[in-house]
């Protein structure tokens, strides 16, 4: 009971008592304000401490067992990623270091000049002198006219296909990609949930975890700017042929379509050669310090005298 409120107090019961026999639910008018009775009054009333404190046992019980089944789901995907992630580590990364192995192996150097696909121009050939003697007359200037231009595959008004060799090994090598980012982020995953809670002391297996957890968010960095180099690519190219339909008679350009085919067929190379080298390595840290990683703290505390 608050001071100064005791006969406001009795008058209220009292209203509330004559408005129930008048018909009038439980409408009352309290120290805090305008209610229904049992319910309200106001923050301080004790209708509202009287509400929360004789909540049902089975209302308090309920976040409980939503608790206990959130946490059982975790549990099982926690046993679920350290399975896969187990599997990925012992199985799936040296069976594709072998298979990328095989594939880099195909892409021989020696076949670059097989993914031009914008021809080079032509000049026609020029006589060497006009006239005789030491007074004849030095040759004539090439002009437009002396060039024969060649046209572009497809004609005119026709689709400018892309190069269809690179196409098809970007297209090839794209999914590797992704699929490296994919186990890369199951590893990662395992390997944080292992991470456990900050304490003072014997952390150099914590360590060793976060130095792998940062090798692996690196690898996936790094594959995605790999998928962002191809559109770079063909949006060069596309520029670079655009002007060869604008200015066929300049050489420069088609060279230049050449030259960005070439180096584009070296960068997707050096790409599955990287990614290759990724699976060695993940393989390689991941088992020399498997120890580490899935115990990083010691229980045996005689060790650390």
């Amino acid at each position: 009971m608050w001071p100064g409120h005791h006969r406001e107090w009795s008058a209220c019961g009292s209203a509330s008592a004559a408005c129930q026999s008048a018909g009038t639910p439980g409408r009352h008018f309290g120290p805090a304000g305008p209610g229904l009775l049992g319910v309200g009054g106001g923050a301080g009333s004790p209708n509202l401490y009287l509400l929360q404190h004789s909540m049902p046992l089975a209302v308090m019980a309920s976040p409980r067992k939503l608790e206990q089944d959130v946490q059982a789901k975790v549990d099982s995907f926690r046993a679920r990623i350290a399975q896969e992630a187990e599997d990925l580590v012992s199985t799936f990364f040296p069976q594709k270091l072998s298979e990328l192995d095989s594939r880099v192996q195909e892409l021989r150097l020696q076949d670059l000049s097989r993914i031009r696909s914008v021809p080079a121009p032509e000049s026609l050939i020029a006589p060497d002198t006009v006239g005789d003697g030491p007074n004849r007359d030095p040759p004539p200037l090439q002009t437009q006219s002396s060039i024969k231009v060649l046209a572009l595959p497809g004609g005119e008004g026709q689709l400018l296909r892309s190069n269809q060799h690179l196409v098809e090994l970007i297209e090839r090598v794209k999914p590797e990609i992704e699929l490296l980012r994919e186990k890369c982020n199951t590893v990662r995953m395992w390997v944080q949930l292992l991470i456990p809670k900050v304490e003072d002391g014997n952390n150099f297996g914590v360590s060793i975890q976060e130095d792998t957890v940062d090798q692996l968010w690196t690898v996936e960095s790094t594959a995605a700017s790999y998928l962002r180099r191809f559109s770079t690519y063909y949006n060069t190219r596309a520029k670079l042929v655009s002007k060869i339909v604008k200015y066929p008679q300049v050489e420069d350009y088609r060279r230049t379509v050449a030259e960005v085919d070439e180096n584009e067929y070296l960068s997707v190379r050096q790409i599955l050669l990287h990614v290759r080298n990724q699976y060695a390595t993940l393989h390689d840290v991941i088992l020399k310090n498997i120890e580490k990683i899935k115990t990083p703290r010691s229980t045996n505390t005689d060790n650390l005298y």
